[in-house]
């Protein structure tokens, strides 16, 4: 007679390894509140559409600008590709033909604050200009494509037209009592006890400066003290709701050329000192610097190769709108090829000569 061993098909529960909290740069937060995740969805999606928009609503002093400087921040210092920000007011978003022609041909995150203005300002073909520029917006001078980053702040759902409001992801400040209804219209009724959460704890950190979640089916809790660091907030991908929260941009990053730069009409303060700047790079060589901050300065919406090397720039443009081309053979054609390198290793060459 055989021996059958009884194997149970039902697997063992074992405890998830994965800690509920997490740190970042000393404050404590729950892990599936990070506002860091939600940008790599939006820079995943980016990945795939030329052009990708976002939508932060709110009422006013909710934290709709400190929220799009963060987004924007997170987007260019996360992403793989570089980006360079822009912030725009309303004449420029009035202007947005005139606008677009002073954009450079490179990746771009744009940030418009506060279009709430336009139903009541703009007229229907001005509206109607806007919209029309926008869906060419990633065809820039020169013939070449981009990627493109659009963040638009306004007051509540429908306060811009419908073509306007169409959105990748949504990102919510408050959601008022009157709001509810037309919230609920596009994330669908079954979140209303999330919406309803994120009212209570809005309100919570309003009166009390703290704000509580609840952890689990055990009762337990986790507080956050409201803007030390983080303000609550709910993003909607389209495809779920879920609360995060989200700092100030300075908080990450005390100092960042790259959005201080985007701001427009404001007169940038520097605090570099370029006599030591120059002192200290003089370990690249005048000839390879020059080259790297062509490179950087482009990334960053800032021209100044020569006239000759942007009719060559154009010219290969339309070359590879003509033919497909692969490009690490074409780069391996010109002997262009990349070489691992480390920032510390041209300090160590310079010490081992003094």
């Amino acid at each position: 007679m055989l021996n059958v061993e009884k194997v149970s098909m039902k697997p063992k529960k074992t405890k998830s390894e994965v800690p509920i909290t997490t740190i970042w740069k000393n404050a404590r937060m729950v892990r599936v509140h990070s506002i860091r995740a939600a940008t790599r969805e939006i820079l995943n999606l980016s990945m795939a559409l030329d052009v990708v928009k976002i939508n932060i609503i709110g009422t006013p002093s909710t934290g709709k600008t400190t929220l799009a400087l963060t987004l924007a921040h997170l987007c260019h210092k996360m992403g793989n590709i570089p980006y360079t920000v822009k912030i725009y007011n309303r004449d420029d978003l009035l202007n947005f033909e005139e606008t677009l022609s002073r954009l450079q041909p490179t990746n771009h995150i744009i940030v418009f604050d506060d279009i709430s203005f336009l139903s009541a300002t703009a007229g229907k073909r001005q509206i109607d200009k806007i919209q029309k520029a926008f869906t060419e917006i990633r065809h820039l001078k020169g013939g070449q494509d981009v990627k493109i980053i659009a963040i638009f702040n306004f007051h509540y759902n429908m306060a811009v037209s419908k073509y306007m409001r169409q959105s990748d992801f949504f990102l919510y400040t408050s959601v008022g009592s009157s709001e509810l209804e037309n919230t609920l219209n596009i994330v669908g009724k079954k979140y209303q006890a999330k919406i309803l959460e994120f009212r209570r704890v809005n309100q919570q950190a309003l009166t009390t400066k703290k704000y509580s979640f609840s952890l689990g089916k055990k009762g337990q809790k986790f507080t956050y003290d409201w803007r030390k660091p983080f303000a609550p907030l709910l993003f909607w991908n389209n495809d779920s709701l879920r609360l995060v929260v989200s700092p100030e941009r300075k908080w990450i990053d005390p100092i960042c050329s790259t959005c201080q730069n985007g701001v427009q009409g404001e007169s940038i303060k520097s605090n570099a000192d370029l006599k030591e700047f120059d002192e200290d790079r003089k370990r690249f060589g005048i000839s390879i610097f020059r080259q790297a901050l062509r490179i950087k300065l482009f990334n960053m919406g800032v021209e100044t190769y020569s006239k000759r090397v942007k009719q060559a720039m154009q010219w290969i443009d339309n070359k590879m709108n003509e033919s497909t081309f692969d490009i690490e053979a074409l780069a391996e054609f010109y002997n262009l090829k990349d070489k691992a390198t480390r920032l510390d290793s041209v300090k160590d060459k310079k010490e081992k000569k003094t």
